[in-house]
């Protein structure tokens, strides 16, 4: 089959059910704060099987808010991964607490919980734990169970991970609170910018409801500082009507990995790891001649994307002067290849053929 271009991201068609939603809600004008937000609260409550869940404007809000429902203040440390996504890091620093960041084990790309149980001490107060790229971390029972040990708020982001489950529990209910982004890309996209807080814990939830509205109990009624971070109506009704169809989106996904891991098998690079526990946010493989690869690729029409070019730990800005070796790699070797719903079978195995063809497989 013969593909004029494939683009790494294919956001439409929209379904109808979702362009039904949008005119219902222009149709009521009530455009914040509406039966939609209530509706989707309770959804993805329902969803998670957790009792409290927040939203916010973003991701980025939804784990700072955390930090600072959680009491975390300057002198506390807060450990992350130092090969993820600007946020996990820049909101420990935004509240000015200490980022520490642990290596990655760059068979799954997730934080090595052997160099975490070494960065425990006194001043830790929490750890941010994504679950990248979609795929589960692999430990994270053991890691909640240490962070329980050490008496540390495990903070849950699944930013990339919206459906990924083990043992029935889905990623943000194995720690104490769990942030949600719902950009359009992500497995669970709203369209535009939107987030969550997701809990258990009733204490916790009211405080980061707070923070989240303008320390209000109630209209005018300011008891704390706070910031102005809300879904808006149109997002919270995408949302809710997308819902039904995450699992079957994901799905989707793991078909088009498979196809990857069937045709890339004896390919010059690194596939990520097969694992049940994976909804695929990214397909990601490694090599050393990556930018090699993705300009082969650009050249027959194939979007690829990096994620992510410079590992957290060697951003200027966080200043650790620490090495973390196997983030540095990843950061210096990975590619994403496309892996959108929206995308074909077709499409799938001619970019896996053409990774082979730069190859020569």
């Amino acid at each position: 089959m013969k593909h004029k271009s494939i683009p790494f991201l294919r956001l439409t068609p929209v379904r109808s059910e979702v362009k039904t939603v949008i005119e219902e809600v222009l149709s009521n004008g009530v455009l914040m704060n509406g039966v939609y937000l209530k509706r989707f609260k309770e959804d993805f409550s329902d969803y998670l099987k957790l009792d409290h869940v927040i939203p916010t404007a973003n991701c980025t809000d939804a784990l700072e808010i955390v930090l600072r429902s959680l009491g975390i203040e300057e002198g506390d440390e807060v450990i992350t991964t130092a090969f993820s996504w600007f946020s996990d890091a820049s909101v420990i620093k935004i509240i000015n607490a200490k980022v520490v960041f642990c290596d990655i084990n760059i068979n799954h790309f997730g934080l090595d919980i052997s160099d975490l149980e070494q960065k425990i001490n006194a001043n830790t107060k929490a750890l941010i734990l994504p679950h990248l790229f979609g795929l589960l971390h692999p430990d994270v029972e053991k890691i909640s169970a240490l962070c329980n040990d050490h008496n540390l708020a495990l903070i849950e982001d699944c930013a990339q991970a919206q459906g990924v489950s083990l043992n029935g529990k889905y990623a943000g209910t194995f720690g104490d609170v769990a942030a949600f982004s719902f950009y359009p890309t992500k497995n669970l996209g709203a369209l535009g910018d939107a987030g969550a807080i997701a809990t258990s814990q009733k204490s916790l939830a009211d405080k980061c409801q707070l923070w989240a509205n303008h320390g209000q109990s109630s209209r005018n009624e300011h008891l704390q500082m706070g910031r102005n971070s809300r879904m808006d109506e149109i997002q919270a009704a995408v949302l809710s009507t997308k819902l039904p169809f995450l699992q079957a989106d994901n799905v989707q996904r793991k078909k088009f990995a498979e196809i990857y891991f069937s045709v890339l098998e004896k390919s010059h690079c690194s596939l990520p790891i097969k694992n049940e526990h994976h909804v695929y946010h990214q397909f990601v493989i490694r090599t050393k001649r990556r930018d090699e690869l993705k300009r082969y690729l650009i050249e027959r029409g194939i979007e690829t994307d990096i994620h992510y070019p410079e590992a957290l730990s060697d951003m200027q800005i966080f200043g650790t002067g620490e090495k973390y070796p196997n983030a540095t790699l990843a950061s210096k070797t990975v590619l994403s290849l496309p892996i959108h719903p929206n995308h074909s079978e077709d499409e799938i195995e001619f970019v896996a053929k053409n990774v082979n063809s730069f190859f020569k497989v």
